[in-house]
């Protein structure tokens, strides 16, 4: 399977492809809030490492936020893989928000081979509490269109962010996840997800499951990412 391109329920979508000689297996990376599926580097140097073990597909999500279009987006990206590559399993990897779409998008189809959360909220209101600051958020909450505008360029937020977050019971579709391989990554020093949440997703969780949380992990694993890396790719490699 080599990289390509297809139209998602809201634009095109580019997958770049790492192959592996593993032809069986693929795991889709989706990233997280205003991220990229490069990462800051970090996704590129998993989908790196992982070739070695499976194919690897990262993609970019289409500019909306909104957490129901992501999971659309996401369950096409899973599609288009059947298609291409016709894999025995597939695992999914989700960032932080793209994490929450990994985990409705694997509950939604049973056969997703395995889950893994990577600074993945359980507590999503919370979580954009702790991301947009108190202010921000109850003026969003109040239902006025946040325009924002930093480093990372600029996002109109609209309040639907919000209230289609309350479409979706994490806990609820952790309680159910019984029967596949899990795992869970964390960072102790995450202000955004706090760690107490990957906790939370683990304890509801039942199956084959594993959580590893770092003492010096943020919320993009800048001290950590090689390290998650490395367990990341072990997992994969003695689940498949």
């Amino acid at each position: 399977m080599n990289s390509f391109t297809f139209q998602g329920p809201y634009g095109e979508i580019e997958c770049v492809v790492n192959n592996c000689k593993n032809d069986d297996v693929v795991l889709i990376m989706a990233h997280g809030f205003r991220g990229s599926r490069d990462g800051g580097g970090r996704s590129l140097a998993l989908a790196n490492l992982a070739e070695a073990v499976c194919k690897v597909v990262r993609f970019n999500f289409n500019g909306s936020q909104i957490l129901s279009k992501q999971i659309e987006e996401l369950q096409a990206v899973v599609n288009a893989v059947r298609r291409e590559a016709n894999p025995k399993k597939i695992f999914l990897l989700g960032r932080s928000l793209g994490g929450a779409a990994s985990m409705v998008t694997a509950s939604l189809d049973k056969n997703i081979a395995g889950l893994i959360l990577w600074a993945t909220p359980n507590d999503l209101r919370k979580t954009f509490w702790n991301a947009l600051g108190e202010e921000l958020y109850n003026r969003l909450d109040a239902g006025e269109t946040l325009n924002l505008e930093d480093e990372r360029g600029k996002l109109d937020l609209t309040p639907n962010f919000l209230t289609d977050l309350d479409k979706y019971d994490l806990s609820s579709i952790m309680s159910s996840w019984q029967d596949r391989p899990l795992l869970i990554l964390h960072g102790e020093q995450d202000v955004t997800v706090e760690v107490a949440q990957g906790r939370r997703n683990f304890a509801l969780a039942g199956g084959a499951k594993e959580l590893h949380t770092f003492a010096n992990g943020d919320h993009t694993f800048s001290e950590c990412a090689e390290e998650a890396n490395k367990i990341i790719c072990s997992w994969l490699e003695k689940t498949i």
